[in-house]
């Protein structure tokens, strides 16, 4: 029988050189391939560009917020928006330096109505970019007319100015009307002259000339929904005019004047301006300046110590004239030098009682010498 020997024969490495050379080809190509797909992140490349959120929304503006990666190139942008996905505005462009970082960019828009979409967009020399399509509401203000609480009378054909302010979302540029009903106010309202529209910050002014009657005003937006504002009263006095003369009677004056329209049996108050108080200061001493002159006095004695501007000297009554006016008349004596002012009282109606413009009289010298003997 015949001895076998088995010898033990060593192949590794002749295999792992040839799966060496075959496997340096491909590990070249894969080198290759993934070249290809990731870019080096520093090479110039189009902006990356996200639209971020809104902060700040009010009735008409926002602040739009977005980030951009320039990809190390010179960067332009701004933010688009409209009403609708088709935008119809943009905001004014601004730039950003080459640079590898991204960098968060905000821009404020303004005018804005309820609803907005909007984008981001950015373009630099590789390309441009656009965000993703964002929408946002902004917050809404109720419309309310601002306008003057008080309102001082005005004569018999006088001009009526009311000035206001029509806050809240989209009132800038609205149309608004003036209405009124005249006295006993029964009345419904109705336009006075035509439309008109608020400014861009919602001011707006009427005028209404040659006024005849009092009348209640009020404002009230055109179109759907409209907006009223409060009631505004406005009264018309009677017409007077004063006027003054020396009497033929020596040491006396006339004085006269007109009312309008006739008001015969009214009464006429001749009042006299009281001056305002003032307490003389010993010589060669200074005025002492108070904080508060009221302080540590109860309202009664506030109440006397301001007392009434006009007090009231002589009276009469109004006499007839013609047809559209009155007269009246008196003969006296000034003891008080100073400004004087006809006031006619009359029943409450379309009109209000009312007084002139004042006169400036002199004392009369017999009323001067009896006043000093006083």
């Amino acid at each position: 029988m015949r001895n076998f020997q088995i010898r033990r024969i060593s192949v590794t490495p002749m295999l792992a050189l040839a799966s060496l050379a075959l496997m340096l080809p491909l590990a070249s190509q894969a080198a290759a391939n993934n070249s290809k797909t990731a870019p080096n992140s520093t090479a110039p490349a189009p902006p990356h560009v996200s639209t971020g959120g809104v902060t700040h929304a009010t009735a008409t503006s926002a602040t739009l917020e977005g980030s951009i990666d320039p990809h190390n190139l010179a960067t332009t942008y701004y933010f688009q928006y409209g009403a609708t996905v088709a935008y119809g505005a943009q905001t004014t462009p601004a730039s950003l330096p080459a640079g590898s970082a991204t960098v968060k960019v905000v821009q404020v828009v303004t005018g804005l109505q309820q609803g907005y979409h909007y984008r981001l967009v950015a373009t630099n020399a590789d390309g441009m970019k656009v965000g993703h399509d964002r929408s946002f509401t902004s917050s809404k203000k109720k419309s309310t007319f601002e306008l003057p609480r008080t309102f001082k009378p005005i004569q018999l054909g006088g001009a009526f100015t009311l000035s206001g302010t029509l806050t809240g979302t989209g009132d800038a540029n609205r149309q608004i009307v003036l209405q009124g009903t005249p006295y006993p106010y029964t009345s419904p309202f109705t336009d006075v002259g035509s439309p008109i529209p608020t400014t861009a910050t919602g001011r707006f002014t009427f005028l209404v000339n040659d006024l005849s009657t009092s009348t209640k005003f009020r404002v009230v937006t055109v179109g759907t929904a409209p907006v009223t504002s409060l009631i505004v009263p406005q009264q018309v006095t009677v017409r007077v005019v004063l006027k003054v003369r020396t009497s033929s009677r020596r040491g006396l004056v006339r004085l006269y004047g007109t009312v309008t329209p006739a008001e015969v049996g009214a009464h006429v108050f001749f009042q006299f301006e009281r001056p305002p108080k003032t307490e003389a200061t010993p010589k060669g001493e200074q005025p002492t300046k108070l904080e508060n002159p009221a302080k540590g006095k109860d309202k009664s004695e506030r109440s006397e110590e301001k007392g009434p501007r006009f007090l009231t000297k002589f009276s009469t009554v109004v006499k007839p004239g013609t047809k559209a006016i009155s007269r009246f008349s008196a003969v006296v004596s000034i003891s008080d030098a100073g400004n004087y002012r006809a006031f006619i009282e009359v029943r409450p109606g379309p009109l209000v009682s009312g007084h002139s413009l004042s006169v400036a009289l002199r004392a009369t010298p017999t009323a001067a010498k009896k006043k000093k003997k006083k």
